[in-house]
């Protein structure tokens, strides 16, 4: 067997995901020089809507950022097994990796002012900026592109087949034909839904209306 790798940029749409679960999709690419950057000049590699976190409850990944964080300022390794920590006054996460961010000049829950990177403006609010492991998840956008204008059709309803490698169509259901009718999209909803769909022109007889058939050959 061969084995190809092909080196692939991510672009709007590839998926990532930390170790907690926390997935998302790329939504833009910045040129680095337009991030925002911290009083140091740290540069974020990634900026997260803070939304994502109590739809996923990933908390997990908040203490991470802070352990991470403190452990580069203080240039040790920080302990991450499991049942380590607790909700216990005396062995709190959060309170053992603040107290070292705060011996270390920083804020004790990790938020850093952070600056613009186009016009220099401070941003009126903290950002909760730190270290955390991300990965590159195998759904990417250019395997799951999909689109067709006319290609194979079911040879009994006539409708596009299904599916993405037999140069199938996207299904086009009741709530997408709803939102065009609330638009008045009338011209898109006759291309759509007959088209490129199952649109037939066929011969009707004018006396009985009965549908008429090529026949290809006669019997005697």
């Amino acid at each position: 067997a061969i084995r190809l790798r092909e080196p692939r940029k991510p672009i709007v749409g590839d998926k990532f995901s930390s170790r907690h679960g926390q997935k998302g999709t790329l939504g833009r690419a910045w040129p680095q020089e337009d991030m925002p950057m911290s009083e140091s000049g740290c540069v974020p590699d990634i900026i997260i809507n803070p939304h994502a976190f109590p739809s996923r409850m990933t908390i997990g990944m908040l203490i991470e950022s802070m352990a991470g964080k403190a452990g580069v300022l203080g240039g040790i390794f920080q302990d991450s097994a499991t049942f380590r920590y607790s909700n216990e006054a005396d062995n709190n996460a959060v309170d053992y990796f603040g107290s070292q961010l705060r011996a270390a000049g920083f804020n004790y829950h990790g938020n850093e002012p952070m600056y613009g990177g186009t016009l220099g403006y401070e941003f009126r609010a903290d950002v909760f900026f730190g270290i955390v492991y991300y990965q590159r998840l195998r759904h990417m956008v250019s395997d799951k592109i999909q689109f067709r204008t006319h290609g194979p059709v079911n040879r009994f309803t006539r409708q596009p087949v299904h599916g993405r490698k037999e140069g199938g169509g996207t299904r086009f259901g009741e709530m997408e034909r709803d939102a065009l009718i609330s638009h008045g999209a009338s011209r898109l909803l006759h291309d759509r839904l007959m088209v490129n769909s199952d649109g037939l022109l066929t011969r009707v007889c004018r006396t009985c209306g009965s549908i008429l058939t090529p026949v290809t050959h006669l019997t005697k």
